[in-house]
């Protein structure tokens, strides 16, 4: 991204006159949630100062570091202490949507099933994501049966992307995970995924409308076309 965004975090990146993490802190707060934890990287004092200076009071927002870059699992887990035992809603600015936005959908999986919630995307093949194979329930939502590791060749075209809700014992899964894991190694979130879907926990909510991948420089100039 650095081609777009030049020395200017891909967060703040403007799409239709507005950052990108501005349009993600508006899909949040149209879902209802009230309180937001922002996970940065140091060295991105631009982030801080939009927070600052941002007009609207919803959601209220703190801003955690991630002090070495680990994997989203381990950004996730920095997001901890300030959590506490609240119910965990993700949302990566990476990913925009067209309004209304999906969180609010994925919220509703979440509460009515009981069950971790994770928006899921037909694509067509091909990148780096992880694929997921799912199963049709009668109420319109997907039981996930598996989740694949991250790679070129997966097989289904279904893709787990970044709207996910989690009861708070999720950071235990990830403290479990990280143990076995070499030190300093990178803590992602599919090994997660993978064990939800295999104990039966894992729930697909199907998105309904376009996504753009705005973490990449295609998929943001294709936001900045439609929006």
């Amino acid at each position: 991204m650095a081609s777009v965004a030049g020395t200017l975090p891909k967060e703040l990146l403007r799409v239709a006159g507005k950052p990108v993490l501005q349009w993600t802190l508006d899909e949040a707060a149209a879902a209802g949630i009230e309180h937001a934890v922002i996970v940065t990287r140091p060295g991105k004092p631009e982030i801080a100062q939009f927070l600052t200076d941002r007009q609207t009071a919803r959601p209220s927002v703190r801003l955690v570091v991630q002090p070495q870059p680990r994997g989203l699992g381990d950004a996730l887990t920095c997001a901890r202490p300030v959590l506490g035992e609240d119910d965990v809603a993700v949302l990566l600015p990476d990913n925009l949507f067209e309004r209304p936005g999906p969180m609010a959908s994925v919220l509703e999986a979440y509460r009515s099933t009981g069950e971790s919630s994770v928006l899921i995307v037909a694509t067509s093949g091909g990148g780096t994501a992880g694929r997921a194979e799912c199963r049709q329930r009668t109420d319109g939502l997907w039981d996930v049966l598996r989740v694949s590791a991250k790679a070129p060749a997966a097989p289904s075209t279904l893709t787990p992307i970044g709207r996910w809700v989690f009861a708070p014992s999720v950071f235990e899964r990830f403290e479990r995970l990280r143990a076995r894991l070499p030190a300093g190694s990178e803590l992602d979130d599919v090994p997660v995924l993978q064990e939800l879907a295999a104990e039966g926990r894992l729930i697909g909510v199907p998105l309904a409308g376009v996504f753009y991948d705005v973490g990449q420089p295609a998929g943001y100039l294709e936001a900045t076309h439609a929006f």
